[in-house]
């Protein structure tokens, strides 16, 4: 994902980041991150969160659902509270390096669920056809994975100074 000639995190300081991404960037971050906290647990949105939280035993049940009772409110919590941290946030200039992991955590939880209902796989993705219905979900898919290159990528530089 190009973002010109701008970087969209840069390092400011060890555990400061300004934040290069535009108007219109920043109210797709906001809105899907809205759109994902609504659907954290709502029971009908289940099947589409199935990545975000994974089976800990395929072939026994019984050892996944105690694994789920386990750890399943920790991880809607965890999640929750990196998205509601990327919507207070995505009108600030400069994040700390929390808000940067909540950043990472909350933007790679909605990439999962898109890539979920998009059905994305190790494959390249399809041939899709002018009039797609999902072309702007795969445009959405795209670009929260530029982001988080970006996110990774800002933030690693500061880890080697």
């Amino acid at each position: 994902m190009a973002f010109g000639l701008r970087r969209p995190f840069q390092p400011k300081g060890a555990d400061r980041f300004t934040v290069n991404l535009g108007t219109r960037e920043r109210a797709v971050v906001k809105a899907v991150c809205e759109d994902l906290v609504g659907a954290l647990e709502d029971p009908a949105a289940e099947p589409l969160l199935r990545r975000v939280y994974p089976v800990a035993h395929t072939t026994d049940a019984s050892i996944d659902a105690a694994y789920q009772e386990m750890v399943h409110s920790d991880l809607v919590t965890s999640r929750r509270q990196a998205l509601e941290r990327i919507i207070a946030s995505t009108d600030e200039k400069d994040l700390d390096r929390s808000q940067l992991e909540a950043w990472m955590i909350g933007l790679n939880t909605v990439r999962l669920v898109l890539g979920t209902r998009l059905d994305v796989s190790e494959d390249m993705p399809p041939e899709l056809e002018p009039d797609d219905p999902d072309i702007p979900a795969w445009a959405v898919y795209e670009f929260l994975g530029g982001v988080l290159d970006a996110i990774v990528r800002s933030s690693a530089e500061t880890l080697s100074s």
